[in-house]
């Protein structure tokens, strides 16, 4: 697999470090608030694998895989809002160990030595595979929890929070977050307003 394809980031953050920034790449295949959506189509889905390292010539993937990957894309941004302080979400963690039950993990050893966690299989439920593989080594290595959906409920882009206290809130203080802020003031205003 080569490098994922790095993407411009909101509040020129830069992409999360190292295999993660497929996991981030893989969630913003669609933009929540304007579109488009990469796996709006099977087509889509493949351009975006191929685009982002899967290998080239990967089979069309069925209309129930292109919605598969979808639905582990949403439950992954989920996860990501539990990251950025939001309830904990049983079913996205029930429908990714769905998932994840039909997309193998193998034991694998990289150029150097080291061993890691290699997709099973190919095609889409390989690539789903790989971006559950990489989820878990950043939890072990303590980079997933940095790992955001945007707090601004329009946008939910994912941002790799690297600030040392881990206290991102949005992909943009500039965008996301003075639309929030002024939201919540335009808020207090009408409360005022209404307690007069």
């Amino acid at each position: 697999m080569t490098e994922p394809k790095r993407v411009r980031q909101p509040g020129d953050r830069e992409v999360a470090p190292g295999r993660l920034a497929l996991v981030q790449s893989f969630v913003n295949s669609v933009n929540v608030e304007f579109g488009p959506d990469e796996f709006a189509s099977g087509t889509g889905l493949v351009r975006w694998m191929e685009g982002n390292g899967f290998p080239a010539g990967t089979a069309a993937p069925s209309e129930s895989d292109r919605l598969e990957a979808v639905a582990v894309r949403e439950a992954l941004r989920a996860l990501m809002r539990e990251n950025n302080g939001a309830g904990a979400d049983p079913a996205a963690r029930t429908l990714i160990e769905r998932v994840a039950a039909h997309c193998p993990l193998v034991l694998a050893f990289d150029g150097t030595g080291a061993p890691g966690l290699r997709p099973g299989g190919t095609g889409t439920r390989g690539m789903i595979a790989q971006i559950l593989a990489i989820v878990v080594e950043s939890t072990v290595e303590g980079a997933w929890h940095r790992l955001k959906a945007c707090h601004e409920h329009r946008c939910e882009w994912a941002f790799y929070d690297r600030a040392r206290n881990r206290s991102g809130r949005w992909c943009s203080m500039a965008v996301c977050g003075t639309r929030s802020k002024m939201q919540v003031y335009r808020q207090g205003l009408r409360t005022a307003t209404a307690g007069r």
